[in-house]
């Protein structure tokens, strides 16, 4: 039979550990790269949690409900309207600082003044140095 301290419960060498290791690896190389891969219907609509989706199964194909379609759609839409309205913008907006007169920016400056104070807290223990 065995001789006794055989291997039974002997602890891997490094080289075992590194042969286990690497078959493991090449293991997981070999899936990734035969793995199917499911087509993505709405390339320029597709969200962070559908790609997300794709982690846990990489295989299934990935579509969009006509009603989350709009709705991506529609946001597209509005961050485009609001880009090129800030665009627009700055550009009407400066010559109306340019045409007001000074008389407003003081009414703002006393109205803004009391709700700029803030309180001090007095700090703990300060010690005073003498000046004599």
């Amino acid at each position: 039979m065995g001789t006794p301290g055989g291997k039974i419960n002997r602890p891997k060498t490094e080289l075992g550990k590194k042969l286990f290791k690497r078959r493991r690896v090449l293991g997981r190389q070999k899936k990734k790269k035969n793995q199917i891969v499911g087509a993505v219907v709405d390339d320029g609509l597709i969200t962070i949690h559908h790609l997300r989706k794709r982690n846990s199964s990489p295989r299934a194909n990935i579509t969009l409900s006509g009603k989350k379609k709009r709705k991506l759609l529609k946001q597209l839409q509005h961050m485009q309207k609001e880009k090129s309205g800030m665009e627009v913008e700055p550009a009407a907006a400066a010559p109306k600082k340019q045409a007001s007169t000074s008389a407003p920016p003081k009414k703002q400056a006393s109205t803004s003044a009391p709700a700029k104070k803030k309180k001090v807290a007095p700090q703990g223990d300060v010690e005073m140095a003498d000046t004599e």
